[in-house]
C-alpha cells in the first residue's frame, strides 16, 4: 500500500468528475479516509457522495493552503479538456500552496501524451509545471494516458463520426495510445492507494487502454455500425501552417502530435494487473 489516505482533487469537470467518483468508491471501501474537491469560488459544481467540497479563491495562497490541510496527495485535473489550457497556469500557485501545506505528492494535469521537454502550446504549459515541481522540491507523479477514447471523437476536434466525417493529421496510420476517462480514474485510484510511495515519487507512468491508428479505429467503427466514414487527411505541414496562424488551435495542435508522436512506451499497465481497460470502438459506439 502507498500509505496515502487523504486526497484532494482540483476540479470536478471533464476528467475530474470521473476521478472524484472513483476515489469516493475507494472511500466507501475503506481504502481512503478523505476526499476533498477544490472548486472555484462562485462555481456551481456539485458532487454526489461523501466528499468535502471547498470553494477556493485561486488568487490567494492562504485560501488554497487551507483547502489542503491534512491532504497527502493533490490531483490536478484543471484544463483537462485540452480546450482551455490557459487554466493550467493556475497550477503554479496551487503547487506552491500544496508544498507549504505539507502535501506529500502532487499529480499535475497531464493525462494525455508525453509533454516532458515541451516548449510550445499545451505541452509547453504542462512542461513548465513539471519544472516548477522539481524546483520547489515537491514530489510528483505524471500520468500519461494518451487521448481519452470516450471524449476525443467530437466535432470540435474534427472527429464527428455520427455525421460520417472525420479529419486527421498525416496518413492516419500512426499508432496512438487511447484510454477512456473511466479507465484513467480507475488506474489513478488503484495506483495512488496501493503502489508503494517510493515507486511513485518523481516518476512518469504511461498507460494505454487500447493502441490503434485512426484508420484502424475508423475501420472498426464502420464494421460495428455499418456506416461509411468520409475521412480527410491533413498533412503535418498544413497543420504547422495552421498553428503558425493560430498557436492556440487545439485541434491542429493535437492532430499534429497524433500524426508524429507514436504510442506511449514503455507502458506501466502492469501496476494494475486487473485493470482490463475498454477498447476505443466500445467507447465510441455504446
Amino acid at each position: 500500500m502507498s500509505g496515502y489516505k487523504n486526497f484532494a482533487i482540483i476540479g470536478a469537470g471533464t476528467l475530474g468528475s470521473y476521478v472524484v467518483r472513483q476515489f469516493l468508491k475507494e472511500k466507501a471501501a475503506g481504502t481512503v479516509n478523505q476526499v476533498v474537491v477544490l472548486t472555484r469560488q462562485g462555481s456551481k459544481t456539485t458532487v454526489d457522495g461523501d466528499a468535502k467540497v471547498v470553494a477556493v479563491d485561486y488568487s490567494k495562497k492562504e485560501s488554497i493552503k487551507s483547502a489542503f490541510a491534512g491532504v497527502d496527495v493533490a490531483i490536478s485535473t484543471i484544463g483537462g479538456s485540452t480546450l482551455s489550457w490557459d487554466a493550467l497556469d493556475l497550477q503554479a500557485s496551487i503547487a506552491e500552496a500544496a508544498k507549504e501545506a505539507g502535501v506529500k505528492l502532487f499529480v499535475p494535469s497531464e493525462f494525455g501524451n508525453v509533454t516532458e521537454g515541451g516548449t510550445e502550446g499545451l505541452f509547453g504549459a504542462k512542461a513548465s509545471i513539471q519544472s516548477q515541481l522539481k524546483a520547489i522540491g515537491l514530489p510528483y507523479t505524471l500520468f500519461y494516458t494518451g487521448p481519452w477514447s470516450d471524449y476525443l471523437f467530437n466535432p470540435y476536434l474534427w472527429l464527428d463520426l455520427p455525421s460520417g466525417k472525420a479529419t486527421v493529421g498525416g496518413d492516419g496510420n500512426k499508432k496512438i495510445s487511447f484510454t477512456s476517462r473511466t479507465d484513467v480514474a480507475r488506474y489513478l485510484a488503484f495506483v495512488l492507494t496501493r503502489v508503494p510511495a517510493e515507486q511513485l515519487r518523481n516518476r512518469a507512468l504511461k498507460i494505454s487502454g487500447d493502441t490503434k491508428s485512426f484508420n484502424e479505429v475508423f475501420q472498426q467503427y464502420e464494421a460495428k455500425t455499418g456506416k461509411k466514414l468520409d475521412v480527410t487527411y491533413t498533412s503535418v505541414s498544413e497543420l504547422d501552417a495552421k498553428l503558425a496562424a493560430n498557436p492556440h488551435d487545439p485541434a491542429s495542435f493535437l492532430h499534429r502530435n497524433f500524426a508524429t508522436a507514436g504510442p506511449l512506451q514503455p507502458l506501466n499497465n502492469d501496476l494494475y494487473p486487473e485493470w482490463n481497460p475498454s477498447s476505443v470502438v466500445d467507447n465510441i459506439v455504446a
